[in-house]
């Protein structure tokens, strides 16, 4: 039962540690550059074309960087910043984008689930994909 309790306590202070402001801005900020016409200007601007994961690493370590000057944060500060960093990847990726799946499919109507999913999804979730 010890162990339990250490294994519980370990868990509960690293989630205390780590910087929620960044996990949440990100994940805000990725999801609206890749799935809002921001993407598509952006494709326009550069002239090149990016896979999803890139971009969102890209945005992670720019957006990182940033609030690592604005916030005026010492070295002591950077791995906490980028245990954030990792944690808002798996969280977006396992739970939010899992949730979003799973409301569009079951309790969505389709005029607010088009907006939060790609048009390959939402054939996916209604069954027309070859129509």
């Amino acid at each position: 039962m010890e162990t339990l309790t250490e294994i519980i306590a370990q868990i509960k202070n690293y989630m205390t540690a780590l910087d929620w402001q960044y996990i949440i801005t990100f994940i805000i900020i990725c999801y609206g550059i890749n799935h809002y016409k921001v993407k598509e200007g952006l494709q326009k601007a550069t002239g090149t074309q990016t896979r999803t994961r890139y971009r969102v690493i890209i945005i992670g370590i720019v957006y990182g960087t940033g609030l690592y000057f604005l916030r005026g944060y010492k070295i002591q500060h950077i791995e906490n910043l980028f245990q954030s960093f990792i944690f808002a990847l798996v969280f977006h990726k396992f739970i939010v984008e899992a949730l979003l799946y799973w409301l569009a499919k079951h309790a969505l109507p389709e005029s607010i689930s088009k907006h939060l999913l790609d048009e390959e999804q939402l054939k996916k979730i209604t069954g027309n994909e070859g129509k």
